[in-house]
């Protein structure tokens, strides 16, 4: 298990430096590459809720997408985490309900999750393989969320410097269902 903790914090250390290695400009193309791959996928489209991540730092920006979702009245949730180390999808329909979370990120005030099944989960994570693996930030947030409140549909925003055809990961990584980047979208069967 120390081994692949310390493959896997090896890997994750490089995928974050190439990721914030992007130019500023090409990643602004590349987010709308992915922005529209993503609002053109069937399943998001016929979604009545959707959980999305609020990007922060060098993330595949997913501003542009959550104003779209809202204008499109969709309902939608972001994470929250919470004490014990717990995230909750927690209802978002305003940029003004939002606050500095625990780790910096911003999410609303609430603590109360949306009480009802998400369609499409909207994931982040530091590296991804073709075959739907996903190597998160190491606090396993989004595992424990997967098992407790599983989506019909997984997907996963990256840039393809994050994709890796052998990425480390062990039973309690969920993968993917698809991987939308800003030259293709992977879908896993």
């Amino acid at each position: 298990m120390t081994d692949l903790r310390t493959e896997k914090d090896t890997v994750r250390h490089r995928l974050k430096r190439a990721r914030a290695e992007l130019h500023e400009d090409l990643r602004r193309r590349y987010d709308t590459l992915i922005r529209e791959r993503l609002m053109a996928l069937p399943q998001l489209r016929s979604a009545q809720v959707i959980f999305m991540f609020i990007s922060y730092g060098s993330e595949v920006d997913t501003h542009e997408c959550l104003r779209e979702l809202l204008q499109s009245g969709k309902r939608i949730a972001v994470p929250r985490i919470v004490e014990g180390g717990t995230m909750l999808a927690v209802p978002f329909d305003s940029w003004e309900t939002l606050q500095p979370g625990q780790l910096g990120i911003p999410s609303p005030a609430t603590t109360e999750p949306l009480a009802m099944p998400v369609d499409v989960c909207i994931t982040p994570g530091l590296g991804f393989s073709p075959r739907g693996g996903r190597l998160g930030y190491g606090r396993g947030y989004y595992d424990r969320w997967f098992a407790s409140q599983p989506p019909l549909v997984k997907a996963a925003l990256a840039y393809e410097c994050q994709l890796l055809d052998d990425l480390p990961v062990d039973e309690n990584d969920v993968p993917m269902d698809m991987i939308i980047t800003e030259k293709r979208v992977i879908r896993i069967s």
